[in-house]
């Protein structure tokens, strides 16, 4: 339908052209407009293409990532590329991800590995939880859209391998990060300079990525912009004569620009990455032709290059990041830096961090707290350390992959590689443990987009300094502020049952502004069900949370419960039937029964059997049924 639409339009477009004059340059522009956003959804349209359905048979796959342990499997992502049936070899290109059970030829599987096993794969679904992240939609736009789980009698490796280019940095990184390994800095050590200077987070444990992202520095082990400029700043330290002769320059671009797209290679080719390279690749050649470089010109083609080459790069989180700090900083920096003239050049460097990191801040805001739910109040007082910090690691880290044969000079650097970076977490430690280090931040759509419009017309103020701005500005923020105040009253006078799809029994009661978490055993703060509790608290903006267990008693002007047994804003509940004696006294609206076996008991009309498989015994005449496992999260709201 869009492609025709797009001819139309082109035909139209021909037509103007042919009797074009000066006052159909409007339309001229516009008709241009509307087309380059055609041909960006046609081109998404065809990028994003389900998959043909899937055929069983005997399947030759090649493993694109070295196993990552879990808990109880080693998860990877296959490249299936043939199937063969009975009688047929049917050719094909699909990405699935993979769950192999844990057992000692795991170590033999490497990137480019092939492997031939028979498991059909199963559709990847979301759990159907309220607020949890859609795993599945994040998958797809990696065009990952199936599973498969693979025990230690499935699959066999043929012994062959493939080789293409984003194997070979796969291969080129698992060898460099062995050679860290190697050193003995420390577990935590290595696992911090692996991802700061090849962007491998993988084995990033969990109180490490909470200390940085708490902190307010996380930013720095997502290789970005800045550990790219970092590299190109070191290179240029080193090799800048070779821009005095003329051959010289020409070798001068091209070394710089090789080395920074082996390093996105190396680095796993993030969308952050690859903005970074393309600008600095546009920057590059710009300024050795004597061309001055427009940063928002480059800004802008950048990104659509990216666009064209991966449309779903418009929905990372990562590359909207990336692209509204840069922003903001190109934007707002210099005005931010112009308030205070520092003349002192250390002074001048703490003042330029400093207004890099507010610009940067402000810009980058709204969708961190979109997508994130959280503000780091300390980001000043972390990034005075982290980003120093990350200036010296990163070529340290460089200098210690590359001397590593050297025996006395490789240990050296090591050794300030491995106090560095101890320094560092001790600090990044002591500021997340400042009292409202990280206060929930919650933007939901609306009020996101009243946010950005209010900082847009706030740059445009800064811009042109027309009064008109300032009253825009006042106004969205008068908007965002009913409209919150609007929510808040709708959810005081609103009462909630949620039962979590899990096998665990998981249900919470809200009403008003507090939430009750009942659960069969006490919830683990490691637990999934227990984010997930956390979450909705967050985003629901609730004030009290109360954790309690099905076996417990409980009473408040809310909440009644005994034993299994709860009476919620005029609602009961079973929560645990087998434990209830058969009676006619309990008429409940909601029995909770994961386990299928249902006990019979006088039911209203209304009345609900919630298990998480079908029940495998007839269930009483008039109750309703909810599989938790085929049809998600229970809700029920009034």
């Amino acid at each position: 339908m869009l492609i025709y639409v797009a001819i139309v339009f082109c035909g139209v477009l021909i037509l103007v052209h042919k009797h074009y004059n000066y006052n159909l340059s409007p339309l001229f522009g516009g008709i241009t407009s509307i087309l380059l956003v055609l041909f960006g959804a046609i081109t998404y349209q065809q990028y994003n293409r389900l998959p043909p359905p899937q055929t069983n048979g005997l399947m030759a796959a090649t493993v694109l990532e070295t196993p990552q342990e879990k808990t109880n499997s080693y998860k990877s992502v296959l490249l299936i590329h043939s199937v063969k049936t009975e009688d047929t070899l049917i050719g094909t290109r699909e990405k699935v991800l993979v769950y192999f059970e844990k057992n000692d030829d795991i170590k033999q599987l490497k990137p480019g590995s092939q492997i031939i096993f028979e498991q059909a794969a199963a559709p990847i679904e979301n759990r159907g939880n309220p607020y949890e992240f859609d795993y599945k939609s994040y998958l797809e736009k990696k065009h990952i859209f199936r599973q498969v789980y693979l025990k230690s009698g499935n699959w066999k490796l043929t012994g062959y391998v493939n080789n293409t280019p984003l194997l070979w940095a796969e291969t080129i990184r698992d060898k460099l990060l062995k050679i860290y390994h190697e050193q003995e800095i420390g577990t935590k050590e290595t696992e911090i300079l692996s991802a700061l200077t090849l962007g491998y987070k993988r084995d990033l444990d969990r109180e490490t990525k909470r200390v940085f992202s708490s902190a307010g520095a996380m930013h720095v082990l997502a290789v970005s912009g800045l550990h790219v400029g970092i590299v190109f700043f070191a290179f240029s330290f080193c090799f800048g004569f070779l821009q005095k002769q003329r051959f010289g320059r020409f070798l001068y671009v091209m070394l710089s620009i090789s080395l920074l797209w082996c390093f996105a290679f190396i680095t796993g080719l993030s969308p952050s990455v690859l903005r970074a390279c393309t600008m600095f690749s546009l920057i590059i050649i710009a300024g050795n032709i004597n061309r001055r470089a427009n940063i928002y010109n480059t800004l802008a083609a950048s990104a659509f290059l990216l666009l064209l080459v991966n449309p779903n790069n418009l929905f990372e989180v990562g590359f909207q990041l990336s692209y509204m700090a840069v922003f903001g900083i190109v934007y707002l920096q210099p005005r931010i830096a112009g308030l205070w003239t520092v003349k002192n050049k250390a002074g001048l460097f703490l003042w330029n961090l400093i207004s890099v990191s507010i610009a940067a801040q402000i810009a980058t805001f709204p969708l961190s707290a979109y997508y994130f739910n959280q503000f780091p109040t300390y980001f000043l007082l972390s990034n005075i350390v982290v980003i120093p910090a990350a200036m010296l690691l990163i070529p340290l880290g460089m200098g210690l992959l590359a001397f590593s044969k050297i025996p006395l000079l490789a240990s050296s650097i090591a050794f300030a590689v491995k106090w560095i970076i101890k320094i560092v977490y001790f600090l990044l430690f002591s500021i997340e443990s400042f009292p409202h280090s990280t206060p929930d931040v919650v933007l939901h759509t609306p009020e996101l987009l009243f946010v950005l419009a209010l900082l847009f017309s706030i740059f445009l103020f800064l811009n042109s300094r027309r009064v008109f701005y300032i009253k825009s500005a006042l106004s969205f923020a008068v908007l965002l502020a009913g409209f919150i105040l609007f929510s808040g009253y709708k959810q005081i006078n609103r009462h909630e049952i949620i039962v979590f799809n899990a096998q665990e029994s998981v249900i919470c009661f809200i009403t008003g502004n507090r939430m009750y978490a009942i659960s069969a055993d006490t919830l683990s703060p490691d637990d999934y069900i227990y984010s997930s509790v956390q979450d909705i608290k967050r985003l629901k903006r609730l004030t009290k949370l109360v954790f309690l267990t099905s076996d417990s008693t409980f009473n408040d002007n809310f909440l009644f419960l005994d034993k299994g047994l709860a009476v919620f804003e005029g609602k009961t509940v079973l929560l645990n039937p087998a434990h209830i004696p058969q009676t006619n006294t309990i008429s409940p609206n909601l029995i909770i029964n994961l386990s299928g076996n249902y006990i019979s008991q006088s039911v209203s009309e209304d009345c609900c059997l919630i298990t998480y498989y079908p029940s495998r015994k007839k269930v009483t005449s008039g109750v309703k049924q909810h599989i938790l496992s085929e049809q998600g999260a229970f809700v029920s709201s009034w």
